[in-house]
């Protein structure tokens, strides 16, 4: 005859209970701070709250853009980076586990004071940023030093748009974590991730609040040339997959056997296609070497002031020069590949004016970096670092300009002939 299942014993019925009880508060506070924050159903600012938060933020006397500046920078930015480490912290899944009611007191505690820090950045930062949408890009700026429009702009950006994002994400998978591990009375949602998915989740999602909180503050502390090249991650890495499908199409012996036909397609084939698509690989990879030269790993990481004479529309310019480099690199792998199928898209002057194209959209970029980063950067210990940039500046304008010479000459007689 069948044991009857034991009862749970009393111990472990108020156990659960209490898990449940702290689990519950928990669920509820992430719920409540997603839809507080999310952009669909986020607040209208509470006066009261920023008259309260004004006197917190011990800015009673003159508000200077300086003093606002540093309070978020030295501040609560730091604040908030500590508290996105507990939170994560105190959600890790053995501790969890093992002590369910200490870790999620210690999460009900840090969920108040995120929301107390994310209050506090959001009202300082609509005093020091305010409506910027009129001239977001400003030609007269370049004596504002770190309150250039260029910079407000971004951090303003960052505040309302992506932080409440990122933080919308880590608040859903923390919740959804919660119940699939059963520390809440809420039913764990059929079809749900594993437990393991959704901490890789909270992961990812942590790690994206914390690099949005690392590019605020480098809005007000680091220098215009990273504000810029911040902005070229997707567009080298777009240049870069670019080169390598040319290179693919130019080498018969990758050809994917399982799919002959498909793959004889891909390949360059006929002879002019040929001999283009090898004059523009000095093009594609000058361009990889110009924008990784000038990023972080190179002139980025020199010791160059937080501010120069540069304007905002300058620093945009060259913010957005990868991605426009990017989008003519792109058309003239495009342009190729309609050679080599023969589609009568590709022409002459087509290659011609993506050339050029090319060959101007560098000219800017590069004047602005000789002109405003390059003679700022501090000779010492005899390095002579200043000589170098210059003359690896006039180096690559010439090994671009005959890579772009030579392509010209090639399209000037391009003709699309048979394989």
């Amino acid at each position: 005859m069948a044991q009857p299942a034991q009862k749970p014993s009393s111990s472990k019925l108020e156990h659960q209970r209490l898990c449940w009880h702290y689990g519950d508060l928990v669920s509820y506070g992430f719920r409540r701070l997603r839809s507080k924050y999310h952009s669909r159903t986020a607040e209208l600012p509470d006066l009261t709250y920023i008259e309260n938060a004004l006197a917190a933020l011990s800015l009673d006397t003159v508000q200077t853009q300086e003093a606002l500046a540093n309070q978020l920078q030295s501040s609560l930015l730091p604040l908030l980076q500590g508290q996105m480490n507990t939170l994560f912290q105190a959600l890790d899944l053995a501790g969890l586990r093992n002590q369910p009611r200490p870790k999620l007191s210690l999460v009900l505690q840090t969920q108040a004071e995120l929301d107390d820090s994310l209050d506090q950045i959001t009202y300082l930062t609509a005093t020091l940023c305010p409506d910027l949408a009129t001239q977001p890009h400003r030609t007269d700026d370049h004596g504002l030093k770190r309150f250039k429009s260029c910079r407000l702009y971004r951090l303003k950006a960052n505040v309302e748009l992506v932080l409440p994002w990122r933080m919308c994400e880590i608040f859903e998978a923390a919740d959804k974590l919660i119940q699939k591990m059963e520390l809440s009375s809420a039913p764990s949602i059929p079809g749900s991730p594993e437990i393991e998915s959704l901490d890789k989740s909270l992961h990812v999602a942590v790690l994206g609040a914390l690099d949005t909180i690392k590019t605020m503050a480098n809005c007000l502390q680091a220098s215009e040339l990273v504000i810029a090249q911040d902005l070229w991650k997707s567009s080298r890495l777009a240049i870069e997959n670019q080169l390598q499908s040319i290179i693919e199409n130019l080498n018969l012996s990758m050809i994917n056997r399982l799919n002959l036909e498909q793959a004889l397609k891909e390949k360059f084939l006929g002879q002019s296609v040929i001999q283009l698509a090898k004059l523009t690989l000095p093009i594609f990879k000058l361009s990889k070497i110009f924008f990784s030269k000038v990023s972080k790993r190179g002139l980025a990481q020199e010791r160059l002031p937080i501010h120069t004479e540069i304007s905002s529309q300058q620093v945009d310019i060259l913010a957005v020069s990868a991605d426009l480099v990017a989008e003519d690199l792109q058309q003239l792998k495009i342009l190729l590949e309609s050679a080599n199928q023969r589609t009568g898209e590709a022409t002459s002057a087509k290659f011609i004016k993506i050339a050029k194209s090319l060959q101007t959209g560098f000219e800017t970029p590069l004047f602005l970096i000789l002109m405003y980063f390059i003679p700022l950067i501090p000779d010492t210990d005899g390095l002579h670092r200043q000589k170098y940039y210059q003359n690896w500046c006039v180096t690559w304008n010439n090994q671009m300009a005959l890579a772009i010479h030579n392509f010209t000459l090639a399209a000037a007689s391009f003709t699309n002939d048979l394989p």
